[in-house]
């Protein structure tokens, strides 16, 4: 099966730009990946305290490996597989201490749960021999997934005469104790408040858009799902606040993108906010949201597009603020307390620069992504 042109070009909207797409069933990430020579030609700068050697971040194509911000050995290194939809995934554990990943992901697919720090892997989930794993999302306290899989039989093999076979299932992680909760549905699963025992997930259907966004509840059974449709279907993508009280919608339009936000049981309160940026991500630990604006030169959508101001939005107070400077393209990412904006420069050599929130100074790394705690 081919990945939908529609699922190619919301991966590279994440990025505010085009990539080229992974073989499906072979290994594919949605880390922003350069050239090992090009690589090798971007070190690592800063003034003192900006870097930190408690976090780091996953740089690579096929074989993925997590390094330091300070340095440039691998600390461990893996090789996960993708199709579809999983680079939509939120692959890094709320904290940042694991990674989940695929491994095989077509045919009994498998999930593993590997820890950045030390590389202890174990399979948490393996689907029925006939069953191909998508898209997955933590739960907001770290204790467990919730998992997206089908059989592979999508638009030409259902035209065909194929039956599509779609279920969504959760983890828990301290028990090891699995449930499929739904089935008929193909989900693009974006939060698991396991407090208030609630789902929340993206739909999807022929060509990759969005066509809907669903709520699942389990606090009683027979567990109950309440949809709202996109009408017309929507090429965008959903992310959840790190506490899963809130969550984004990006549109991506011809012309221009598109943002809003609600609380995440209750779209019918969805707001707009006023965007002209490149990426937009929620800050963690916080109900804010922030995106890269001051796009130059004027109009710019695609590299080598300069931004020259983050801004941050809280969706709870209204406050509005921003930082000025020269930063990558788009913003990709913060890591994971907070505490920098992670934005890619996608001039030649590529890099990420690394923004300190609180004194707004800027760093230099080799380009990577999914940002991890170490320790």
């Amino acid at each position: 099966m081919s990945r939908p042109l529609a699922a190619v070009l919301i991966l590279g909207a994440v990025v505010s730009c085009a990539r080229g797409s992974d073989d499906i069933g072979g290994p594919s990430t949605s880390v922003p990946t350069i050239s090992p020579i090009a690589a090798a030609s971007v070190a690592a700068s800063a003034g003192p305290g900006i870097l930190d050697d408690r976090f780091g971040y996953v740089v690579g194509e096929r074989e993925l490996k997590v390094r330091s911000e300070t340095s440039d050995a691998a600390i461990t290194s893996f090789v996960p597989q993708g199709r579809s939809w999983t680079s939509l995934s939120r692959t890094v554990a709320p904290d940042g201490g694991a990674i989940a990943y695929w491994a095989p992901v077509n045919d009994g697919a498998v999930l593993h749960v590997r820890s950045a720090a030390t590389g202890a892997d174990r399979a948490v989930f393996t689907a029925a021999s006939d069953m191909s794993g998508n898209t997955f999302a933590w739960s907001s306290d770290g204790t467990g997934l919730v998992i997206a899989i089908d059989n592979n039989c999508q638009e030409i093999c259902a035209v065909q005469g194929g039956t599509p076979k779609q279920e969504l299932w959760t983890v828990d992680l301290p028990t090891g104790a699995t449930e499929k909760i739904a089935t008929g549905r193909y989900w693009l699963p974006v939060a698991w408040d396991r407090t208030a025992k609630l789902i929340a997930a993206g739909l999807t259907g022929p060509g990759g858009y969005l066509i809907g966004y669903d709520i699942i509840d389990t606090r009683l059974k027979p567990y109950v799902s309440k949809v709202t449709g996109y009408e017309p279907a929507l090429l965008g993508q959903l992310r959840a606040s790190s506490d899963a009280r809130y969550v984004l919608l990006r549109a991506y339009g011809a012309t221009a993108d598109t943002l809003s936000w609600w609380p995440l049981a209750e779209p019918q309160k969805r707001q707009d906010v006023p965007f002209d940026g490149s990426g937009a991500e929620w800050r963690p630990g916080t109900s804010e949201i922030w995106w890269l604006a001051g796009l130059t030169p004027a109009g710019c959508r695609v590299p080598p597009c300069v931004g020259t101001e983050l801004v941050a939005l809280d969706v709870v107070t209204g406050a509005r603020r921003s930082i000025r400077g020269t930063f990558g393209g788009s913003l990709v990412g913060f890591r994971v307390d907070g505490s920098a904006a992670m934005t890619w420069q996608r001039v030649a050599p590529e890099s990420l620069i690394v923004v300190d929130v609180a004194s707004t100074r800027t760093a230099t790394l080799p380009v990577g992504g999914w940002f991890v705690r170490l320790r």
